[in-house]
């Protein structure tokens, strides 16, 4: 007798959380990852922290990878996994993080800014306004007019 229920569905080769080879989004793995990305220029760089099984992180990340693409000369994009290894989730406590997905903004070694949601317009809105543009409702109309 075959049981009834949903199929158990799963990401495509984990592609999405395991590394992506066409895209500028750096895999981060630990603390010290993050600050040899931290010491190694001075772009804008936005670090997408998420969980592996979490529906809106899965759900923002193709417009991360898609600004990645864009935005490569002017930020520097890159991700960690929450619940990865312990140490990950030992830097998320002590950065405050309490929400995915999340989104830290760090210039000149600080944090400049943080953003929580997975809003493809919000996330280009922070990372236009983080990189010194001045965000108006009409831009973000133009922005959200964009195939992201």
């Amino acid at each position: 007798m075959k049981k009834k229920g949903s199929p158990k569905i799963s990401l495509w080769g984990d592609v999405l959380y395991y590394g992506d080879n066409h895209s500028a989004v750096l895999q981060l793995h630990c603390r010290e990852d993050v600050q040899k990305l931290i010491e190694a220029g001075h772009k804008l760089i936005v670090l997408d922290v998420g969980l592996k099984r979490c529906g809106p992180c899965v759900k923002v990340y193709p417009t991360v990878i898609k600004l990645s693409r864009q935005m490569s000369d002017t930020v520097v994009f890159a991700r960690m996994n929450g619940d990865e290894i312990d140490s990950c989730m030992q830097f998320l406590k002590d950065m405050d993080v309490f929400e995915v997905p999340y989104f830290l903004f760090i210039r000149d070694g600080k944090i400049c800014g943080r953003h929580v949601g997975s809003g493809n317009g919000e996330l280009t809105g922070e990372i236009l306004t983080y990189q010194g543009v001045r965000v108006t409702y009409e831009s973000r109309i133009q922005i959200l007019g964009q195939d992201f």
